[in-house]
């Protein structure tokens, strides 16, 4: 962003900042442990974003992880596919080669789950600096008051509106899930995504992952040779638009462009199906250009079966205390899961924008 965008949209958010609807709550207990992360309404909208170049930082790590597997850490794959855990390793006393590493991680086996972390308690300065190590700062409302680069994961039986805990009887299909990659409209969108647990339910409130790298493994090498040079359109419009109808914040203009349905990681080097969510109306990839509809409708769903049905491909991240979840969103696709009854569930957000997908 050129030093004229990083002014306007700093004076953009200073005036809206000026005038913040802040959430409703009913009461009943004794509130948010984290209220300084609750989400406002701040109707500011930022210059669109400009290409940058960018470098990966997983393509400075290290192959054995020195800087990240300390001495005295745990850390075991999830499945064998996909997901890692780490325990005694605190993200918020990582050198620059540790979170170069985090990075290669993360690429490598798509999620990393960090247990009895600090790093809600380190303050906004230090969140937003370490998150930035690995790209550009994406903005997506809600996000707390004044700090547009975090956004608010909220949903309480105590809130009024679209805060309000999600139940059975309000979905519009007979499932919560809804597989996605967040903000593939965009010309770079999110990299490393950090998702930081405020409040948990004592259970439930999972997010499920699919490796998109995995699932390409999967097809057959003449598949995987009639994908090739093939892309995919993504258009936000839907999204901004219905914000927008809600009375909700529209951060930018409407995005659509496409991009490669099979992309390549910087840092690995591997193929990646891209096409989590594809024409299926729960996402931004739409349908594949140049293709007829029925020719881009049958292929995006047999790409989304692979993707969606997979369970040796997938994996779900569970909550407690201290939790970070550190992702790729090139290399893996999520859906959360709204099961928790009658308790919080509080997360912010922090994604770094990577390379334009090639």
């Amino acid at each position: 962003m050129s030093p004229q965008s990083r002014t306007e949209t700093k004076t953009k958010v200073e005036q809206a900042t000026e005038s913040v609807g802040r959430l409703d709550l009913r009461g009943g207990d004794e509130g948010p442990r984290y209220p300084q992360y609750l989400p406002s309404v701040e109707h500011a909208t930022f210059p669109d974003w400009e290409e940058v170049n960018y470098v990966d930082p997983g393509t400075r790590g290290t192959a054995d992880k020195r800087h990240l597997f300390l001495p005295g850490s745990k850390h075991k794959n999830i499945t064998p596919r996909i997901g890692e855990e780490i325990r005694g390793v605190q993200l918020s006393q990582l050198t620059k080669e540790g979170l170069d590493d985090l990075a290669l991680l993360a690429a490598e086996r798509g999620v990393v789950i960090f247990r009895d972390q600090d790093f809600k308690d380190i303050g906004v300065k230090r969140q937003l600096e370490t998150a930035r190590h690995f790209g550009r700062l994406h903005i997506h409302p809600p996000y707390p008051k004044g700090i547009p680069e975090m956004h608010v994961v909220y949903k309480d039986p105590a809130a009024a509106g679209r805060f309000s805990a999600i139940k059975p009887s309000d979905l519009q299909s007979v499932s919560s899930v809804v597989w996605h990659s967040d903000h593939t409209a965009e010309q770079q969108p999110p990299g490393y995504t950090f998702f930081v647990a405020l409040e948990v339910p004592e259970t439930g409130g999972d997010t499920l992952f699919v490796s998109a790298t995995e699932a390409y493994k999967q097809l057959s090498d003449n598949y995987k040779k009639s994908l090739e040079g093939l892309k995919i359109v993504h258009d936000n419009t839907g999204m901004i638009e219905y914000a927008k109808s809600k009375g909700l914040p529209a951060r930018f203009n409407p995005q659509k462009r496409s991009h490669p349905l099979i992309r390549t990681h910087p840092a690995t080097g591997e193929k990646i199906l891209w096409a989590i969510g594809a024409g299926e109306g729960n996402g931004m990839p739409r349908y594949i250009e140049g293709f007829k509809r029925e020719e881009s409708d049958a292929t995006l769903r047999l790409l989304n079966d692979v993707l969606q049905r997979s369970g040796d491909i997938q994996m779900r991240a569970s909550y407690e205390p201290g939790t970070v979840v550190v992702w790729d969103n090139r290399a893996v696709g999520h859906t959360p899961v709204h099961d928790h009854k009658g308790e919080r569930r509080h997360f912010v957000r922090i994604s770094a924008m990577a390379e334009t997908p090639f």
